[in-house]
């Protein structure tokens, strides 16, 4: 997302009245995440979490001013003034504290996993170098500090270390004696797909998030592919959705549109979505999601996005062009 613009919009957006700016006609608001937890999360530093309270603010806050709409309706037909939420990489806390929640309020659901990681097969990259750096916020190590700048990654990029560099991760974490095999069995940070089936039954929606979530900017058209397919796969064989939907890893920035045709003229899925926020876009099906997960106030957050919607779409730039 464009920074400056944003900034301008947040600046800006206290002296409109919620409701009117709420009001006006924009896509479908679809807000995502990736957990709610009431005590921290040391594999967690890329976003801030939220607790269960905030979580539930959040949601009367988006039942106030949008309508709840399941992934069906959404991909049957998208209304303005609609909203369906979404939660990436498939963490344990979606089935203990998330799904209850929205249950109690009556609200629909996708849950877009990643088919590697299920049943805590392994920790995802970015989560490997959370641990690693609060590691080495409590006790600073110059050895590991000088192996990770030598490979490319100063200790103030750590949590933006690219999936190409995992290996590395992995060596800085046996110097630390961090052993990510033992937190994943100790800690089980993933649902185990019996959770993901019972989520299913309950009426939730299913989708995939690629294989191992790496940056698909950074990777060829073939890999992008393979990883849509193994996530989609494992999707299918376990859940059978009637809506198989997939959720771009980090954006769809850099995924040609010839790509995302692909994937939907071929039947491996029939909704897609990137994270561009509340924006039109010009591939029918391809949504964009709003990362709800931000610095800031909640509500300020919001109307800057329904702000900076208007703004782009009077310079008619309110659609994602791939």
């Amino acid at each position: 997302m464009r920074h400056f613009p944003r900034l301008v919009s947040k600046k800006l957006s206290p002296l409109f009245s919620t409701r009117k700016l709420l009001a006006a006609k924009t896509p479908p608001i679809l807000p995502f995440y990736h957990t709610v937890s009431n005590t921290s999360l040391p594999h967690i530093l890329n976003y801030p979490v939220i607790d269960e309270q905030q979580f539930k603010q959040e949601l009367d806050f988006y039942l106030k001013y949008f309508n709840p709409v399941s992934l069906e309706e959404l991909a049957k037909s998208p209304k303005p003034g609609s909203f369906h939420l979404s939660f990436d990489d498939g963490l344990k806390e979606c089935a203990e504290i998330v799904a209850p929640i929205l249950l109690q309020k009556g609200i629909p659901a996708t849950f877009f996993v990643n088919s590697g990681f299920v049943d805590n097969k392994e920790l995802f990259h970015r989560y490997k170098a959370s641990l690693i750096a609060t590691e080495m916020r409590t006790q600073p190590d110059a050895e590991v500090e000088n192996y990770l700048y030598e490979n490319g990654i100063p200790l103030k990029a750590l949590l933006q270390t690219p999936f190409s560099k995992r290996e590395i991760l992995d060596h800085a974490a046996e110097l630390l004696e961090i052993d990510f095999q033992s937190f994943l069995e100790t800690q089980q940070p993933y649902m185990t797909t019996t959770q993901i089936k019972a989520l299913h039954n309950k009426g939730f929606s299913i989708g995939g998030h690629s294989h191992k979530h790496p940056e698909f900017w950074k990777i060829s058209d073939k890999k992008k592919l393979k990883q849509i397919k193994k996530s989609m796969k494992w999707v299918d064989e376990n859940v059978n959705p009637k809506i198989k939907a997939f959720a771009f890893p980090y954006t769809d920035d850099g995924v040609s549109g010839k790509l995302i045709k692909k994937i939907h003229d071929n039947g491996i899925c029939d909704i897609s979505f990137g994270t561009a926020g509340v924006k039109y876009d010009e591939i029918p099906n391809h949504f964009q999601r709003y990362p709800a997960e931000q610095p800031g106030a909640f509500e300020l957050n919001i109307k800057a996005e329904f702000l900076y919607f208007k703004l782009r779409k009077t310079i008619g730039k309110a659609t994602v062009k791939h």
